[in-house]
């Protein structure tokens, strides 16, 4: 036998002894995975709240599906809450993950997150105590958790909203709003709503009839989705909701906080998931935010993640987002083939991976850029250079599937219903986001969407704006009682029929 396949032969014997090892370990084997989910809307001292429940409802529902085995509480007094979490302790044995998803109203004071009860009184400046003592601190429910033999706990709260105590023209307890960062003890990992000192939205503007809050909506999506770490589910999370809410002129970017020693996956069999799902997207070449693995350095031979991107347009340019697959110290771009690399910058947010400022990762681009390649990289914890990876930029692609996806969030908003002087039906939201669209068909009532409105063009340097002598709106006989409305998107693809009610979009 040959030296090398000697040493074939030794490194694959090694792994069959290392795999049935750790399947023959009975901590292993024996592991469950339990959760809490808890919703509060109908707080009774407090501003109610309108998602709480239907976020929680959402939450266990996916839960269940990745075979965790769930405790779910909604409205929920002190007493009742306290029985809910005494319900989940009985379920855990030594070295089980347990994950807490918590909506409702949060409250931070002096560097501690307390989670509130429907029944939390009212509480004025110099009254912390009473909130302290009817409500639960999250440190400590995850301290409890541990306690019981959890080896791995996840708290999720969607808790980061305005200060329910705060007091118009006077001052209140407690932060104005969000929850304090927080230090995780090893084996836990928190993720929050918001960043520390920011609100989190419970919509996008008052026609956003989605049931769930913009961060539990969009963390749905990446729970849902296989192969993925819960680093992965947290940072694309972070990205999506920060761009969702930088639409509405609103700044939250969810925080997490990362003690997991290793990778972990919410999908069972996630970490073999995930390497399969890169393997067939790299042999399809990728989507315009993946490396394809011909372009990377040459001569250099890497198994990490490559970095994803995303796009967003506004009126003053681009941004690109860029979601690393690993802690960074440094990060630097440059547009085009040629040129030196330019440094991003710092965040004024330390980041407990590396002990260090985290540094931006993304960067504008003027609204007129034309196609291009763009290059990025960055240092890791340890001070290392990465690869330099490029991300393909196509202004046409790029604004069509941002709209495409604004489009299908807010689906609601596509057409309203006005009566003056007759029945209109406005089309303004599809015309603002036409770059997406091919083409609009509708029908009258219980008619098939075979009928076209027709749209402006769209202005790739000027996306946003309506044209002076657009059709904005028809006029539809007065008894019409709704519409139903099919896009064609430049893409190629077809929604939905969608339908809508002229009763519920005049109300």
């Amino acid at each position: 036998m040959s030296s090398v396949k000697r040493a074939k032969f030794l490194v694959t014997a090694c792994l069959i002894l290392i795999a049935a090892a750790v399947s023959a370990s009975p901590a292993l084997a024996d592991a469950k995975r339990v959760a809490l989910v808890i919703g509060n809307n109908d707080y009774e001292n407090v501003p109610k709240l309108q998602k709480a429940v239907n976020d929680a409802d959402a939450v266990a529902a996916e839960l269940s599906k990745l075979g965790f085995d769930v405790v779910k509480a909604e409205n929920v007094g002190q007493k009742a809450m306290s029985r809910a979490v005494n319900e989940l302790e009985t379920k855990i044995g030594s070295g089980d993950t347990v994950l807490f998803y918590f909506a409702g109203h949060g409250f931070a004071v002096d560097g501690t997150n307390y989670l509130l009860p429907v029944d939390v009184p009212e509480a004025g400046p110099g009254e912390e105590g009473i909130v302290r003592d009817a409500s639960f601190a999250a440190t400590g429910l995850s301290d409890r958790l541990q306690q019981k033999g959890a080896g791995t706990v996840i708290l999720i709260l969607d808790a980061c909203r305005d200060n329910p105590f705060a007091l118009k023209g006077g001052r209140s307890i407690g932060l104005t709003r969000g929850l304090s960062r927080m230090d995780p003890t090893e084996g836990m990992f928190v993720l929050f709503s918001a960043g520390q000192g920011q609100s989190a939205l419970d919509r996008l503007s008052e026609t956003d009839s989605n049931p769930n809050s913009v961060f539990t909506r969009t963390l749905l999506t990446e729970m849902a989705a296989p192969g993925q770490s819960m680093v992965q589910i947290a940072k694309k999370t972070q990205s999506k909701v920060r761009e969702l809410a930088a639409k509405v002129d609103h700044v939250q970017v969810p925080a997490y906080y990362d003690q997991i020693v290793g990778d972990l996956y919410l999908v069972p069999g996630g970490a073999a998931n995930g390497a399969a799902g890169t393997i067939a997207s790299l042999e399809e070449g990728g989507d315009a935010g993946v490396l394809p693995p011909a372009e990377r350095k040459i001569g250099v031979e890497t198994s990490a993640p490559s970095p994803l991107a995303s796009f967003m347009r506004s009126n003053s340019g681009w941004t690109v987002n860029v979601s690393l697959p690993e802690a960074a110290t440094q990060f630097g771009y440059r547009v085009g083939e040629q040129g030196e690399f330019t440094d991003a910058g710092l965040l004024d947010v330390l980041d407990q991976r590396t002990g260090q400022r985290m540094p931006k990762t993304y960067f504008e681009l003027p609204p007129d850029q034309g196609k291009t390649k763009l290059y990025v990289t960055w240092r890791d914890k340890r001070g290392e250079q990465a690869d330099v990876f490029p991300i393909n930029f196509d202004p046409s692609g790029a604004l069509a599937n941002e709209q495409k996806k604004i489009l299908e969030e807010l689906w609601t908003a596509w057409v309203s219903f006005r009566d003056f002087n007759g029945r209109l039906v406005y089309f303004s939201h599809l015309i603002t986001y036409r770059c997406a669209i091919k083409e609009v068909r509708y029908g009258l009532d219980q008619a098939p969407p075979d009928k076209v409105f027709k749209l402006p063009p769209c202005d790739v340097l000027d996306p946003h704006s309506v044209p002076e002598d657009a059709t904005i709106l028809i006029k539809v006989p007065p008894k019409t009682a709704g519409m139903n409305v099919q896009l064609t998107y430049v893409d190629g693809t077809k929604s939905p029929v969608r339908s809508f009610s002229a009763k519920t979009s005049r109300d």
